[in-house]
């Protein structure tokens, strides 16, 4: 309650110290991904009649980017949108990281990583450890997240899970998973289709706008993962066991991955961002 009552104080201070940053920088333009984070600076960029542009990494858009939108010289969105939104949109792609785009995967064909997002997911994460229970012959590497990794590590049994706290290297994670099992992050959906892993898509239940769940649903209709209720985790072995043991479909669902995907998001974002400014 504290926290939500300063919150427009908050907003105030940024707008001003957001006014100070545009007078002194002149910018040609401003670029922000969205986030309350971002209200202030796009607030001073709009006062200061600098030219903004928006990057969506949801098929939802956030309420700032609703905010913002009908006076962005343009929204970059990283998918199809869900829902409409007044304003002007290109689809470009999430821009990954160097190491993203141009890393490839070596997986041995019985690896399952598991991503809970930046914040982690206790229950995708022990279902992970029943299902690494069942499928014994199957390696699991579990990224939990800094909060929950003493408490998984506790229960943790066998030798077939990986338990990883946070790295800032997730594409050495990527190249050596066979399938996934993840939140449906706008960030996390585009790194795994730009590695063209097979995924289930598990999404957080409580995510503003539902967001997640339309990114998943986006990428199950194009056959590049497979999606799952929170409250199905119970049944998360069978579903892998049957991936797993399924080559053609993981394959099917690769292709359908990169297909989807957009490595040269960040490349094209920048061209969009230079051909409005010089028109």
């Amino acid at each position: 309650m504290a926290r939500k009552a300063a919150w427009p104080f908050v907003m105030i201070r940024s707008l001003f110290a957001s006014l100070a940053v545009v007078r002194r920088r002149a910018p040609d333009a401003v670029v922000a991904a969205g986030g309350y984070v971002s209200a202030g600076p796009l607030a001073a960029a709009w006062l200061r009649g600098v030219p903004s542009f928006l990057l969506e990494q949801n098929r939802v858009p956030g309420r700032v980017t609703r905010l913002f939108a009908p006076v962005a010289r343009r929204v970059l969105l990283a998918f199809p949108l869900a829902i409409p939104l007044r304003g002007r949109t290109t689809v470009t792609g999430n821009p990954l990281r160097p190491e993203i785009v141009a890393d490839g995967r070596a997986d041995d064909g019985r690896t399952v990583l598991v991503l809970g997002g930046s914040l982690g997911a206790r229950a995708l994460s022990f279902a992970a450890l029943d299902a690494a229970s069942v499928l014994t012959g199957t390696r699991f590497i579990l990224l939990t997240g800094r909060r929950d990794f003493d408490m998984v590590r506790s229960v943790a049994r066998g030798g077939n899970v990986e338990l990883v706290d946070f790295t800032d290297r997730p594409h050495e994670l990527y190249r050596r998973a066979t399938v996934a099992v993840s939140r449906a992050g706008g960030m996390a959906v585009s790194e795994l289709a730009a590695f063209g892993i097979p995924a289930i898509l598990v999404p957080f239940p409580h995510a503003t706008d539902r967001h997640q769940e339309a990114n998943a649903q986006y990428l199950a209709s194009l056959g590049a993962a497979s999606t799952m209720d929170e409250c199905r985790l119970s049944g998360l072995s069978s579903e892998l066991k049957l991936l797993l043991d399924d080559e053609g479909r993981r394959q099917r669902m690769s292709d359908a991955a990169r297909r989807a995907a957009k490595p040269d998001a960040a490349v094209a974002a920048a061209e969009e961002i230079e051909r409005c400014l010089a028109g």
